[in-house]
């Protein structure tokens, strides 16, 4: 047993000196939600700016007397848009649609004959294109205003044509709301765990391989098992610790928000911070095998390097997978690693709680692809270095 600690805090000091790992699982786990959680309260402010932003930009409002006099009451202001619009569009020197009215609009409308009004806009402007909604919605109040008057002035009872009104009801919880915009950071949460103990697992591996010091450590007495287990502890815990900073760093994300919507719809508590690991503790283990497995038989850093960024992948693409299932999730969704944990972790944001049943099985598939990782490790430990 002292053989194992002392193979634990050897590789556990080699991973902390390292500062590659170090940084990298600084980096991760501290940045990475602080980053996408501002990023995201941009985007929305952003929408909601333009939502609030009532000014028209418009060419050929002359042409429209009646749509002007109904954007007006409507409280917003019509400015004329540049000549050039369109360059200042695509150089994003203007941040919104410009609404084009023909010459013959008035006529055209008068005569009871279908006129096209234009919403001009780059879509490589984001900006710009944020504020087509509303200008749409305005043009679209517009029309039914025009659609009611006339059947007014005809004797026509509006009501003929709205016997049937639809409204729709949200089942959605309230607190299932701030999912909405954060669907994002479970995938964040587990790259994390993937980075961050990757670099780990590739030095105790294949980096103590290149630098020949993995050949006198197996001239000691330890066995495969002990150097093993001792090598995924270290990996193991570091992979924990950056999934405890990561989840740590949800907290003070929050002061980071700039939304006020979005502030008030994400609140991260000690709660879902518990949920979050007793999801992801297990995972970070069995990651951490997984990686020492992968970069065991590498010869150089780089090779391994490559190899585990190829693991890596894994995660966005399993990620998609409920796309294929737009509605109810399958049941075997709990048997896959990372699918799991990722729906899991959403059912906390959502604040549901996490099913019994679930965790069980998620727990026995981390252990069963950590005991399999650790039986090939020990395997393979000293042919290794024997080849």
């Amino acid at each position: 047993m002292n053989v194992l600690f002392a193979i634990i805090w050897k590789e556990l000091k080699d991973a902390l000196r390292d500062r590659r790992t170090l940084m990298t699982a600084l980096f991760s786990s501290l940045l990475g939600v602080p980053l996408l959680l501002l990023i995201f309260s941009t985007v929305l402010s952003q929408v909601e700016s333009q939502e609030e932003k009532r000014v028209v930009l418009a060419v050929g409002m002359q042409y429209a007397p009646q749509l002007e006099n109904f954007i007006l009451r409507q409280g917003y202001q019509i400015k004329t848009a540049p000549v050039d619009y369109e360059a200042k569009s695509r150089s994003k020197e203007i941040d919104q649609p410009v609404l084009i009215v023909p010459p013959d609009f008035e006529n055209k409308l008068g005569s009871g004959i279908k006129v096209n009004l234009e919403i001009a806009y780059d879509t490589s402007n984001r900006t710009a294109e944020f504020g087509v909604r509303p200008l749409r919605r305005l043009l679209d109040s517009y029309t039914q205003e025009l659609t009611l008057m006339g059947l007014t002035m005809r004797g026509i009872s509006a009501e003929l044509l709205q016997l049937v009104e639809v409204k729709e009801h949200y089942l959605q919880k309230p607190e299932e709301r701030k999912t909405s915009v954060t669907e994002m950071l479970p995938m964040m949460v587990l790259m994390a765990i993937v980075i961050g103990g990757m670099y780990s697992a590739i030095d105790t591996t294949a980096g103590e391989r290149e630098r020949g010091s993995l050949e006198p450590l197996m001239m000691n007495p330890v066995s495969g098992w002990q150097l093993a287990v001792g090598k995924w502890s270290a990996v193991a815990l570091v992979g924990m610790g950056v999934a405890i900073l990561t989840i740590a760093s949800f907290f003070p994300s929050q002061w980071m928000i700039r939304n006020d919507t979005l502030r008030a719809e994400f609140q991260f508590s000690l709660k879902d911070a518990c949920g979050f690991l007793v999801v992801l503790l297990p995972l970070a283990a069995s990651v951490a095998a997984m990686q020492i497995a992968v970069a065991l038989d590498c010869k150089s850093y780089k090779e391994a390097q490559v190899r585990n960024q190829i693991v890596s992948m894994f995660i966005p693409f399993v990620s998609l997978i409920p796309i294929m299932f737009p509605g109810r999730e399958p049941a075997w969704f709990q048997w896959i690693p990372v699918l799991a944990q990722n729906q899991m972790m959403n059912q906390v944001l959502k604040g549901e709680s996490l099913n019994t049943l679930a965790v069980t099985i998620a727990l026995l598939v981390c252990v069963g692809i950590t005991g399999v990782s650790l039986a090939y490790i020990a395997q393979k430990m000293r042919k290794v270095v024997m080849n």
